[in-house]
């Protein structure tokens, strides 16, 4: 089973990425994972009153997000384990 990573990159300062999920499922569920993450990850905003979503492939998104007293800016992405240091 192939093992999958998907992550969130934010540029406003401080720039950060964060590891969301580490999965070993095969693609198609690896993509319903990730589906969910752009439509559901909100980290540092507590009350989401708007969500943009924007496809750069099937594998990355930008997702923008606004609360009630701020905004953020994500690139969500997911990445497949093509190398296994066993």
């Amino acid at each position: 089973m192939p093992k999958w990573i998907i992550t969130a990159h934010t540029f406003d300062p401080p720039s950060a990425m964060h590891t969301v999920s580490n999965i070993e499922v095969s693609e198609a569920e690896a993509l319903k994972e990730l589906h969910l993450t752009v439509n559901t990850y909100s980290l540092g905003i507590k009350k989401v009153t708007h969500r943009e979503i924007f496809r750069y492939s099937e594998r990355q998104y930008l997702v923008r997000i606004r609360g009630n007293w701020n905004a953020a800016e994500y690139i969500i992405q997911l990445g497949e384990l093509i190398t296994d240091p066993k």
